[in-house]
């Protein structure tokens, strides 16, 4: 069965009420033993005037007058004003004239569905549980109590449900999602998380009315909720979940943004260009700024994000280095150091008007390419096909020290062939000065009683392939950082990582695109009077483009 992430939403962003096993239809069943609907109670009493006012500019009171089931914890007017009532009406209609969708509005959200939950629930002197309200919230309910609020009077039951009324409103306790929306200062998070919301209409969890014209007319339909990027960042709009997510304010958020725009350079011929600009600049500050509390072991030692491990769940090996994964997060500079925080009904937000969180240990990564992952081969040159996979032995001294102990051997077609590969290099920022090596293996390291002559070091060029601003193509040989050389040589016997350029900045970025622009040919360079010193079997663990540090 395909698992998705969802919230439920039923007509004006009603919740199912999890936990709760009774059959879908029961919750339709009305008593018709009782007499007068939850609305005519409510529209009929003097003292849920106020409420009653909300409840009909909503258009609420066609759901408390249906024959579906409800529990609503009403606010008497001592406590909740005209004036009050007024507010939260003139709210409604802001938002609704914005286009908020009722789904999303926030007095259907955080004031009506704080007050109503799905299905009877009665209480007695031994009552002492939590009842789940229409937009996720878990109250706690006892027979004089509920959540903060004094119940007034109790167990009023009608034809659609039972009807409290309360002292006074019960106050919105928002989730770490909902908190991004109203602090003013952190728009540009939300705006960025939410833009990935999709509903999507379930017509098997909606109740059918008539078929009109062809078409069924549904009486309470049911949308899914659903958000790719909070699948891979986590549920923090679930009140069941725990999290910590550290948010820069807007002034920050606007600082990144305009810092990491060049990094992010695509050239003028990249389909949606100003789309991918965007979206990878906001993806590079939001990756790795929420943490599962569940799965800390302790954050005074460290703090790992849902992006690390994302990244290191599929990919174990990769790389050597740990991203989204923040030391000492607490200490001075460390990446929650000065933050304001904000308790949350599903977690904490820790505000940040300054930013801790390095680039180097998020989006400034090495990029490694594989040898003998034949994905990233694009040129194959005077050697055999399909070039030779190597395995290092457990027991050879080698095992361990090459990357996933598998290497690519390409052998010359001929003794007289200079033998090349080029490989492609993917996801390369732009305006980073990238240190680029490749990474030989020597025969020995699969075959310890290789020949001499398999033993003997190589000697290659680089040549380095990509795109300019325009989308024209630019190839370089790459000169030796040590000598200004054309030619590299390795060394017999070891594993060689060969500097082949260092600080090299690309003008432009390929970061998600599918066919690579950039690539690196590695060839023997051998005249007929060096081969007795050097071979023309290229053995190539790996190719890595590490970020320059001074």
């Amino acid at each position: 069965m395909k698992t998705k992430s969802k919230i439920i939403f039923i007509v004006c962003g009603l919740s199912l009420l999890t936990g709760c096993a009774d059959n879908w239809q029961d919750h339709y069943t009305e008593d018709t033993t009782l007499h007068g609907t939850l609305w005519e109670a409510i529209s009929q009493d003097g003292e849920l005037s106020n409420f009653a006012r909300v409840i009909a500019s909503t258009g609420y009171n066609k759901r408390l007058e249906g024959s579906q089931m409800f529990t609503v914890f009403a606010p008497t007017n001592t406590h909740f004003t005209n004036a009050e009532a007024e507010k939260l009406i003139n709210r409604y209609q802001e938002e609704k004239a914005r286009g908020t969708r009722d789904d999303d509005n926030q007095v259907i959200r955080q004031f009506i569905q704080n007050h109503i939950a799905l299905f009877n629930r009665s209480v007695s002197s031994m009552t002492n549980d939590s009842i789940t309200m229409m937009n996720g919230k878990y109250e706690v309910l006892t027979n004089t109590r509920f959540g903060q609020s004094e119940i007034l009077t109790s167990n009023r039951y009608l034809t659609n449900g039972v009807l409290y009324t309360v002292k006074t409103p019960e106050p919105y306790f928002p989730n770490v999602y909902e908190y991004l929306s109203q602090d003013g200062q952190t728009d540009s998070l939300y705006k960025f998380i939410s833009s990935y919301n999709v509903y999507e209409f379930d017509a098997e969890e909606s109740v059918a009315g008539d078929i009109i014209n062809g078409k069924t007319v549904y009486l309470d339909s049911v949308f899914h909720l659903t958000n790719s990027l909070l699948r891979q960042y986590g549920h923090i709009n679930r009140e069941d979940s725990s999290y910590l997510v550290v948010v820069p304010a807007d002034e920050i958020w606007k600082q990144l943004y305009d810092e990491y725009k060049g990094y992010f350079n695509y050239n003028d011929l990249t389909s949606k260009r100003d789309s991918m600009v965007n979206t990878h600049i906001r993806r590079a500050i939001a990756d790795g700024i929420i943490f599962n509390l569940n799965e800390q072991k302790s954050l005074q030692d460290s703090a790992i994000s849902t992006a690390y491990q994302n990244l290191y769940r599929n990919q174990p090996n990769y790389p050597d280095q740990r991203y989204y994964y923040y030391r000492r997060p607490y200490e001075s500079g460390g990446a929650f150091d000065g933050a304001e925080e904000i308790k949350c009904s599903n977690g904490v937000v820790f505000k940040q008007k300054q930013w801790n969180i390095n680039k180097i240990e998020t989006f400034y990564q090495q990029i490694k390419v594989e040898a003998e992952h034949s994905h990233y081969i694009d040129t194959i040159i005077q050697a055999r096909e399909p070039l030779s996979i190597r395995t290092v032995p457990t027991t050879n001294p080698f095992y361990g020290k090459v990357s996933g102990n598998n290497f690519v051997e390409a052998l010359p077609l001929s003794t007289a062939s200079s033998t090349s590969v080029r490989y492609k290099i993917p996801d390369q920022l732009s305006a980073i000065g990238y240190d680029i090596y490749a990474v030989f293996v020597p025969a020995i390291a699969y075959n310890e009683n290789a020949s001499a002559e398999e033993r003997l070091p190589c000697r290659v060029r680089f040549t380095l392939t990509y795109q300019e601003q325009d989308g024209t193509v630019t190839s370089v040989s790459l000169r030796n950082p040590a000598d200004n050389a054309v030619n590299f040589t390795t060394k017999a016997d070891v594993m060689d990582s060969l500097l082949v350029a260092s600080d090299f900045h690309f003008p432009t970025c390929a970061l998600g695109i599918d066919d690579p622009q950039t690539t690196l040919r590695i060839a023997s360079n051998i005249t007929s009077t060096m081969s007795s010193k050097y071979t023309r079997t290229l053995r190539l663990d790996c190719i890595i483009l590490r970020p320059h540090e001074e």
